[in-house]
Protein backbone atom coordinates (compact mmCIF):
# COMPACT_ATOMS: atom_id res chain seq x y z
CA UNK A 1 0.00 0.00 0.00
CA UNK A 2 1.15 3.57 -0.70
CA UNK A 3 3.26 5.02 2.14
CA UNK A 4 1.94 8.36 3.36
CA UNK A 5 4.02 8.97 6.51
CA UNK A 6 7.23 7.77 8.13
CA UNK A 7 8.91 8.28 11.51
CA UNK A 8 12.02 6.88 13.19
CA UNK A 9 12.23 4.79 16.35
CA UNK A 10 15.75 5.64 17.47
CA UNK A 11 18.16 4.93 14.63
CA UNK A 12 17.34 1.28 14.05
CA UNK A 13 13.63 1.17 13.17
CA UNK A 14 11.01 3.11 11.23
CA UNK A 15 7.25 3.35 11.62
CA UNK A 16 5.20 3.87 8.46
CA UNK A 17 1.59 4.90 7.90
CA UNK A 18 -0.07 3.59 4.75
CA UNK A 19 -3.03 4.44 2.55
CA UNK A 20 -4.77 1.20 3.60
CA UNK A 21 -5.02 2.51 7.17
CA UNK A 22 -2.22 0.28 8.43
CA UNK A 23 0.68 1.39 10.64
CA UNK A 24 3.73 -0.87 10.59
CA UNK A 25 7.10 -0.88 12.37
CA UNK A 26 10.17 -2.17 10.53
CA UNK A 27 13.70 -2.98 11.61
CA UNK A 28 16.10 -1.30 9.19
CA UNK A 29 18.96 -3.80 9.38
CA UNK A 30 17.07 -6.97 8.42
CA UNK A 31 13.99 -5.34 6.83
CA UNK A 32 11.65 -7.34 9.07
CA UNK A 33 8.31 -6.09 10.37
CA UNK A 34 8.23 -5.80 14.15
CA UNK A 35 4.98 -6.71 15.86
CA UNK A 36 1.50 -6.78 14.33
CA UNK A 37 0.12 -4.17 11.94
CA UNK A 38 -1.91 -1.46 13.65
CA UNK A 39 -5.11 -1.28 11.64
CA UNK A 40 -7.04 1.99 11.90
CA UNK A 41 -10.80 1.97 11.56
CA UNK A 42 -10.73 4.86 9.10
CA UNK A 43 -8.30 6.48 6.67
CA UNK A 44 -4.88 7.27 8.11
CA UNK A 45 -3.99 10.98 8.17
CA UNK A 46 -1.05 11.69 10.53
CA UNK A 47 1.65 9.94 12.54
CA UNK A 48 4.18 10.65 15.32
CA UNK A 49 6.50 8.43 17.39
CA UNK A 50 7.94 9.31 20.80
CA UNK A 51 11.70 9.74 21.16
CA UNK A 52 11.93 6.66 23.37
CA UNK A 53 9.86 4.55 20.97
CA UNK A 54 7.29 3.67 23.63
CA UNK A 55 4.37 5.47 22.01
CA UNK A 56 2.85 5.96 18.56
CA UNK A 57 0.17 8.58 17.94
CA UNK A 58 -2.02 8.49 14.84
CA UNK A 59 -4.74 10.72 13.46
CA UNK A 60 -7.46 9.62 11.04
CA UNK A 61 -10.31 10.83 8.89
CA UNK A 62 -12.72 9.55 11.53
CA UNK A 63 -12.03 12.65 13.68
CA UNK A 64 -9.96 10.77 16.26
CA UNK A 65 -6.40 10.73 17.58
CA UNK A 66 -5.16 7.46 19.06
CA UNK A 67 -2.17 6.60 21.26
CA UNK A 68 -0.71 3.13 20.71
CA UNK A 69 1.81 1.19 22.77
CA UNK A 70 4.94 1.28 20.60
CA UNK A 71 6.01 -2.24 21.61
CA UNK A 72 2.77 -4.24 21.75
CA UNK A 73 0.91 -2.03 19.23
CA UNK A 74 -2.17 -2.16 21.44
CA UNK A 75 -4.42 0.87 21.81
CA UNK A 76 -3.53 2.87 24.94
CA UNK A 77 -6.09 5.70 24.72
CA UNK A 78 -8.17 7.59 22.21
CA UNK A 79 -9.21 11.22 21.82
CA UNK A 80 -12.41 11.98 19.93
CA UNK A 81 -14.65 15.02 19.54
CA UNK A 82 -12.77 16.78 16.75
CA UNK A 83 -14.78 18.56 14.08
CA UNK A 84 -12.76 17.19 11.17
CA UNK A 85 -10.00 14.74 10.16
CA UNK A 86 -7.02 14.75 12.55
CA UNK A 87 -4.41 15.96 10.08
CA UNK A 88 -1.50 16.68 12.44
CA UNK A 89 -0.04 15.06 15.56
CA UNK A 90 3.16 15.40 17.57
CA UNK A 91 4.73 14.12 20.81
CA UNK A 92 6.75 16.27 23.20
CA UNK A 93 10.47 15.66 23.58
CA UNK A 94 10.02 14.27 27.11
CA UNK A 95 7.49 11.75 25.74
CA UNK A 96 4.75 12.75 28.21
CA UNK A 97 2.37 14.82 26.06
CA UNK A 98 0.70 14.57 22.66
CA UNK A 99 -0.87 17.33 20.59
CA UNK A 100 -3.36 16.68 17.81
CA UNK A 101 -4.94 19.17 15.41
CA UNK A 102 -7.81 18.77 12.97
CA UNK A 103 -8.84 20.15 9.62
CA UNK A 104 -12.13 22.04 9.86
CA UNK A 105 -13.70 25.49 9.80
CA UNK A 106 -13.34 25.65 13.58
CA UNK A 107 -10.21 23.50 13.70
CA UNK A 108 -8.89 22.72 17.14
CA UNK A 109 -5.61 21.52 18.63
CA UNK A 110 -5.73 19.67 21.93
CA UNK A 111 -2.99 18.46 24.29
CA UNK A 112 -3.23 15.19 26.20
CA UNK A 113 -1.16 13.36 28.78
CA UNK A 114 0.02 10.20 27.05
CA UNK A 115 -0.08 7.87 30.06
CA UNK A 116 -3.09 9.45 31.78
CA UNK A 117 -5.16 10.02 28.66
CA UNK A 118 -6.38 13.27 30.24
CA UNK A 119 -6.82 16.48 28.26
CA UNK A 120 -4.36 19.00 29.71
CA UNK A 121 -6.02 22.25 28.61
CA UNK A 122 -9.76 21.47 28.82
CA UNK A 123 -10.66 25.07 29.71
CA UNK A 124 -8.37 26.71 27.13
CA UNK A 125 -9.29 25.28 23.71
CA UNK A 126 -6.88 26.12 20.91
CA UNK A 127 -8.77 27.09 17.76
CA UNK A 128 -7.09 27.48 14.36
CA UNK A 129 -8.96 26.88 11.14
CA UNK A 130 -7.90 24.00 8.86
CA UNK A 131 -4.79 22.85 10.74
CA UNK A 132 -2.15 21.14 8.59
CA UNK A 133 0.73 20.88 11.05
CA UNK A 134 1.47 20.87 14.79
CA UNK A 135 4.89 20.78 16.42
CA UNK A 136 6.22 21.04 19.97
CA UNK A 137 9.25 23.27 20.52
CA UNK A 138 12.44 21.38 21.45
CA UNK A 139 11.99 22.06 25.19
CA UNK A 140 8.24 21.36 25.06
CA UNK A 141 7.26 24.70 26.58
CA UNK A 142 5.50 25.82 23.40
CA UNK A 143 3.80 24.32 20.38
CA UNK A 144 2.95 25.70 16.97
CA UNK A 145 0.09 25.17 14.53
CA UNK A 146 -0.02 26.02 10.84
CA UNK A 147 -3.15 26.34 8.71
CA UNK A 148 -3.64 25.73 5.00
CA UNK A 149 -3.65 29.51 4.48
CA UNK A 150 -0.09 29.35 5.94
CA UNK A 151 -0.98 31.38 8.99
CA UNK A 152 0.76 30.02 12.06
CA UNK A 153 0.46 30.47 15.80
CA UNK A 154 2.69 29.67 18.74
CA UNK A 155 1.11 28.75 22.07
CA UNK A 156 2.19 28.14 25.64
CA UNK A 157 1.99 24.44 26.45
CA UNK A 158 1.25 25.29 30.09
CA UNK A 159 -1.92 27.36 29.61
CA UNK A 160 -2.67 27.50 25.87
CA UNK A 161 -2.06 31.24 25.65
CA UNK A 162 -1.28 32.53 22.15
CA UNK A 163 2.32 33.79 22.22
CA UNK A 164 2.55 34.70 18.53
CA UNK A 165 0.05 34.95 15.67
CA UNK A 166 1.34 35.54 12.15
CA UNK A 167 -2.06 36.42 10.69
CA UNK A 168 -2.99 35.10 7.25
CA UNK A 169 0.16 34.88 5.15
CA UNK A 170 -1.00 33.62 1.79
CA UNK A 171 -3.90 32.09 -0.07
CA UNK A 172 -2.69 28.55 -0.64
CA UNK A 173 -3.69 25.35 -2.31
CA UNK A 174 -4.69 22.67 0.16
CA UNK A 175 -1.60 20.92 1.49
CA UNK A 176 -2.69 17.33 2.04
CA UNK A 177 -0.53 14.75 3.81
CA UNK A 178 2.55 16.90 4.35
CA UNK A 179 4.71 17.84 7.35
CA UNK A 180 5.17 21.59 6.98
CA UNK A 181 6.67 22.60 10.36
CA UNK A 182 10.10 22.39 12.02
CA UNK A 183 11.88 24.22 14.87
CA UNK A 184 15.52 25.24 15.21
CA UNK A 185 17.41 23.63 18.10
CA UNK A 186 17.22 26.79 20.24
CA UNK A 187 13.46 27.14 19.73
CA UNK A 188 13.82 30.68 18.37
CA UNK A 189 13.17 29.91 14.69
CA UNK A 190 10.14 28.21 13.18
CA UNK A 191 10.32 26.92 9.61
CA UNK A 192 7.24 26.55 7.40
CA UNK A 193 7.39 24.89 3.99
CA UNK A 194 5.12 25.58 1.05
CA UNK A 195 5.32 25.19 -2.70
CA UNK A 196 8.58 26.70 -3.93
CA UNK A 197 10.00 28.01 -0.66
CA UNK A 198 10.68 27.75 3.05
CA UNK A 199 9.77 30.63 5.33
CA UNK A 200 11.78 31.16 8.52
CA UNK A 201 10.14 33.09 11.35
CA UNK A 202 12.31 34.47 14.13
CA UNK A 203 9.94 34.25 17.09
CA UNK A 204 11.79 36.61 19.43
CA UNK A 205 12.20 39.32 16.78
CA UNK A 206 8.82 38.77 15.07
CA UNK A 207 10.60 38.86 11.71
CA UNK A 208 10.60 36.50 8.74
CA UNK A 209 12.65 35.61 5.69
CA UNK A 210 12.05 33.33 2.70
CA UNK A 211 14.33 31.21 0.59
CA UNK A 212 13.54 29.34 -2.60
CA UNK A 213 13.78 25.58 -2.82
CA UNK A 214 14.52 23.27 -5.71
CA UNK A 215 10.95 22.62 -6.88
CA UNK A 216 8.16 25.16 -7.25
CA UNK A 217 5.22 22.96 -8.28
CA UNK A 218 5.30 19.89 -6.02
CA UNK A 219 3.97 19.83 -2.48
CA UNK A 220 6.65 20.13 0.18
CA UNK A 221 7.49 18.30 3.41
CA UNK A 222 10.29 19.13 5.82
CA UNK A 223 12.06 17.34 8.66
CA UNK A 224 14.75 18.67 10.97
CA UNK A 225 17.02 17.73 13.87
CA UNK A 226 17.18 21.43 14.80
CA UNK A 227 20.55 21.91 13.08
CA UNK A 228 19.65 21.27 9.45
CA UNK A 229 16.47 20.81 7.43
CA UNK A 230 15.64 18.11 4.90
CA UNK A 231 13.08 19.35 2.38
CA UNK A 232 11.34 17.03 -0.08
CA UNK A 233 9.55 18.20 -3.22
CA UNK A 234 8.91 16.09 -6.28
CA UNK A 235 11.74 13.60 -6.75
CA UNK A 236 14.41 15.53 -4.87
CA UNK A 237 15.41 16.34 -1.30
CA UNK A 238 17.42 19.44 -0.52
CA UNK A 239 19.34 19.87 2.76
CA UNK A 240 19.62 23.31 4.41
CA UNK A 241 21.57 24.79 7.31
CA UNK A 242 19.09 26.11 9.92
CA UNK A 243 21.23 29.12 10.84
CA UNK A 244 22.74 30.25 7.52
CA UNK A 245 19.81 29.06 5.35
CA UNK A 246 22.39 27.81 2.85
CA UNK A 247 21.90 24.62 0.88
CA UNK A 248 24.32 21.95 2.09
CA UNK A 249 23.27 18.98 -0.03
CA UNK A 250 20.85 17.43 -2.52
CA UNK A 251 19.52 13.89 -2.91
CA UNK A 252 17.70 12.86 -6.09
CA UNK A 253 15.36 9.90 -6.51
CA UNK A 254 13.85 8.33 -9.61
CA UNK A 255 10.32 8.38 -8.16
CA UNK A 256 8.13 10.96 -6.45
CA UNK A 257 8.75 11.25 -2.70
CA UNK A 258 5.60 11.15 -0.55
CA UNK A 259 7.13 11.67 2.89
CA UNK A 260 10.41 12.00 4.78
CA UNK A 261 11.76 11.69 8.31
CA UNK A 262 15.08 12.32 10.05
CA UNK A 263 16.39 10.26 12.93
CA UNK A 264 16.79 12.26 16.14
CA UNK A 265 20.55 12.59 15.67
CA UNK A 266 20.07 13.62 12.03
CA UNK A 267 22.30 10.85 10.73
CA UNK A 268 19.62 8.96 8.83
CA UNK A 269 16.97 10.10 6.38
CA UNK A 270 13.96 7.95 5.51
CA UNK A 271 12.08 8.60 2.26
CA UNK A 272 8.68 7.12 1.41
CA UNK A 273 8.34 6.47 -2.34
CA UNK A 274 5.21 4.66 -3.45
CA UNK A 275 5.18 1.38 -1.53
CA UNK A 276 8.88 1.53 -0.58
CA UNK A 277 11.12 3.19 2.01
CA UNK A 278 14.70 4.25 1.27
CA UNK A 279 17.10 4.94 4.17
CA UNK A 280 20.06 7.27 3.54
CA UNK A 281 23.10 7.56 5.83
CA UNK A 282 23.70 11.33 5.74
CA UNK A 283 27.04 10.96 7.52
CA UNK A 284 28.38 10.04 4.10
CA UNK A 285 27.35 13.45 2.75
CA UNK A 286 27.46 16.06 5.55
CA UNK A 287 30.10 17.29 8.05
CA UNK A 288 29.89 15.95 11.61
CA UNK A 289 28.76 19.34 12.99
CA UNK A 290 25.27 18.67 11.62
CA UNK A 291 24.68 15.61 13.80
CA UNK A 292 23.58 15.60 17.41
CA UNK A 293 25.61 12.57 18.54
CA UNK A 294 27.62 9.67 17.21
CA UNK A 295 25.77 6.38 16.81
CA UNK A 296 26.42 3.09 15.05
CA UNK A 297 26.12 3.38 11.31
CA UNK A 298 23.88 1.58 8.84
CA UNK A 299 24.57 1.35 5.13
CA UNK A 300 21.98 2.66 2.69
CA UNK A 301 18.88 0.48 2.73
CA UNK A 302 15.86 0.05 0.49
CA UNK A 303 12.80 -1.48 2.13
Amino acid sequence: SEIWAVAFVGDSQVVIGCADGGIRRWKIEDKQQQGPTIQLGDDFRSLAVSNDGRWIVSGNRGKKATVWNGVTHKRACEFAGYDGPVTAVDISGDCTKAVAGCYGTTGTARIFGITSGAELLPDSPVSHRNIRGVKFSPDGSRFATVSDDLSFRVYSTRDGQVLFDSGTRYSSETLDMVTPLAWSADGQQLFIATRGKITCFNISKSSSSDWSIHESLARVSIASNGIFIACSAGRSISLWDCMSHERIGTITHTAHINCIALSSCGGYLACGRGKNIMIHNLRDDLPSKYFVSNVSEHPRHAM
